[in-house]
């Protein structure tokens, strides 16, 4: 396996990124009480966030490439796995909707509640694709494909903007900030 040029690892140091989430989503519950604003805009951040980064750069790159590639390759058997995780995706896009909603209903409690759960699914989904799904990718692909993918991966990064990503990737560090700032 090539260490340069790793589509696997490109995948999960996007995940390490999203993960960073889960601490501050936690540390959310019961914001709205101090400051209600101050919470709807954490929240409004972390949709962004999830809506632009996980879901545009993220799983754009796993559904319009990866997906496609494994399925199209002969080797490859367990479409299923695919359908599932494609299906996660769809529910994680209903949640942040859901969300929103909510949010706009100024209904907090209900909002976190669903903010706590969708990021539970993700940290599950991301496991599923780190531990397994990338594994399969990796033997099921040469060294010469792995990094045809990679590439790939980065034309996606290019076309939405690196610049763009590297922002987004700065959101989870700013809510934590921010969260340490309310709390002393």
């Amino acid at each position: 396996m090539i260490q340069e040029n790793d589509p696997s690892q490109l995948l999960k140091n996007e995940h390490k990124i999203i993960v960073q989430t889960e601490s501050i989503i936690l540390a959310m519950d019961g914001l709205w009480e101090k400051d209600a604003e101050k919470y709807a805009g954490m929240v409004k951040q972390l949709l962004h966030f999830f809506r632009e980064y996980s879901d545009r750069y993220h799983h754009f790159k796993e559904e319009s490439i990866l997906f496609q590639e494994m399925r199209n390759h002969p080797d490859f058997m367990l479409s299923e796995i695919i359908d599932e995780l494609e299906d996660h995706h769809v529910a994680f896009r209903e949640y942040a909707r859901e969300i929103a909603e909510r949010l706009e209903e100024k209904e907090f409690k209900k909002s976190q509640l669903l903010i706590e759960k969708y990021i539970h699914q993700l940290l599950d989904h991301i496991a599923v694709e780190d531990d397994e799904f990338f594994i399969m990718a990796d033997t099921l692909f040469s060294d010469v494909e792995l990094e045809k993918l990679y590439f790939r991966f980065k034309d996606v990064d290019r076309a939405l903007g690196e610049e763009a990503k590297k922002e987004l990737e700065k959101i989870p560090g700013e809510l934590q900030r921010a969260l340490q700032m309310m709390t002393t």
